[in-house]
């Protein structure tokens, strides 16, 4: 998880750039949203056939919450809350008694 939101973080400082990118009409997340939505899917898919995460639960949903934490717990001296809020997610995203 570190290195998802340390690639977060990195877009956002970024910001200046990819605002540029979307005011002349371009999507700079197109891509890799799309390849982290494979991948997730994949393995929401593979979890949820062990039981091991809800069958519903939508790949691009958990991209959302995590690029969500990313934004507001990308600092350095907030790791741990972004830990935290990590953990809160993955509960979650386990199956209910």
């Amino acid at each position: 998880m570190d290195r998802f939101i340390d690639y977060m973080t990195t877009k956002i400082g970024l910001g200046d750039a990819i605002r540029a990118v979307v005011a002349a009409g371009g999507n700079p997340f197109a891509h890799s949203r799309e390849r982290l939505d494979t991948a997730l899917g994949a393995l929401l898919a593979a979890t949820a056939a062990a039981g091991l995460t809800r069958p519903e639960v939508d790949a691009d949903d958990v991209v959302m919450s995590l690029s969500g934490i990313a934004m507001v717990a990308g600092d350095p001296q907030q790791r741990e809350q972004a830990a935290r809020m990590i953990d809160l997610l993955f509960q979650g995203l386990r199956p209910h008694a």
